[in-house]
């Protein structure tokens, strides 16, 4: 440890002088902690005045998307809003089933973020198509959010023995508020979006600063493990959470929400899907039912090969020998009365006379 800058860890027990291998952050939490995840353990804890710039390019390009998703959240999460419930569902199912497929470490890294995508994928879909599910996820995602930043105080006086009061706080809160969203759905969204995307923001911003520390912080307060102290500047980030959440919220609801109502646009969607109905319907024209008859008239006879009138036919079967006649029978009719017999050969189809 030779060269490295002064820690914020404050350390209980000099480690062994001769153990160069061991991470600082097992040596210093290893009589505390029994079960970590992966990234937690392979972790190490840098110097407060240094930033690690070795960064990975595909989880740089996520985080720089995540940023945006961020900041469309924090500012346009109530205008934009079926995309919001849709990156709602997707970001919170991707998430949660990432994190359980890496504590309990079956499949490989790429696998799990196969699964967790998918599975993101169909929340998404969810919470976008039905309108009460995006609203009490936005709800929930809301009430964890909080939920978070109250074990995040909470830690600094009190440190939970068991798991089950950090998840208790996390459920129950959630849930209230997920309610309340269902109840008051413009309010509860604006303040939902913004608080959320705000979270979104610091994480990426964590990530190029101190390789998500923070949030590792984090996941450690749900989980209620033991943790090294935080850096002066990851205490600044996180204040920036709630300062993202104000100017967000505001923003909204001075700007980006004003005059503008979810539900006017799903009324005026039904509108518009009863209006194309309706003039689909009307351009089918009505027929005439005196064209109609006219025109299965004229339709059987040059079925039947006979454009001549009917009357014209007799006259010439009059003049024939009774042998010649019974060999010419008259092309029968339709059912119903026969049409007269048109004043010359050029009148059309619509001037017969009606019957």
């Amino acid at each position: 440890m030779a060269g490295a800058g002064p820690s914020s860890v404050n350390i209980a027990e000099s480690p062994p002088e001769n153990d160069v291998t061991t991470p600082l952050y097992t040596i210093l939490m290893g009589n505390y902690t029994t079960t970590r995840s992966p990234v937690l353990t392979n972790r190490s804890v840098n110097s407060c005045d240094t930033i690690d710039a070795n960064y990975d390019i595909p989880t740089s390009v996520i985080c720089a998307m995540c940023f945006v998703f961020g900041i469309i959240y924090t500012f346009f999460g109530y205008r934009f809003f079926k995309a919001v419930m849709f990156l709602t569902g997707f970001l919170f199912g991707s998430v949660l089933v990432y994190m359980i497929c890496l504590e309990e470490k079956t499949f490989t890294p790429l696998i799990n973020a196969g699964i967790s995508l998918a599975a993101g994928f169909l929340c998404g879909l969810l919470t976008m198509l039905v309108q009460y599910i995006g609203l009490f996820m936005t709800g929930f995602n809301f009430g964890i959010s909080i939920a978070t930043g109250i074990l995040i105080v909470l830690e600094q006086f009190y440190h939970p023995e068991t798991k089950w009061i950090p998840i208790g706080i996390l459920a129950g809160i959630g849930v209230i508020f997920a309610l309340l969203t269902l109840k008051f759905q413009k309010s509860g969204t604006i303040l939902g979006t913004s608080l959320f995307g705000g979270l979104l923001m610091i994480s990426c911003i964590d990530y190029f600063i101190e390789q998500f520390l923070l949030m590792m912080y984090i996941w450690e307060r749900i989980k209620a493990d033991f943790s090294p102290s935080l850096c002066w500047y990851s205490w600044i980030i996180l204040g920036c959470w709630p300062f993202c959440f104000v100017v967000g919220s505001v923003t909204q609801w001075k700007i980006t929400g004003q005059g503008f109502s979810h539900k006017q646009v799903l009324q005026n969607r039904r509108a518009e899907t009863v209006t194309v109905k309706r003039s689909r319907s009307k351009e089918k024209p009505k027929e005439n039912p005196h064209q109609s008859r006219y025109r299965h008239l004229y339709q059987v006879r040059r079925v039947n090969g006979d454009v001549i009138s009917q009357n014209y036919i007799q006259s010439i079967q009059s003049k024939l020998s009774p042998s010649l006649r019974n060999l010419t029978p008259v092309p029968t009719e339709p059912q119903g009365d026969p049409p007269t017999e048109p004043e010359s050969t050029n009148t059309t189809l619509t001037q017969i006379p009606e019957v």
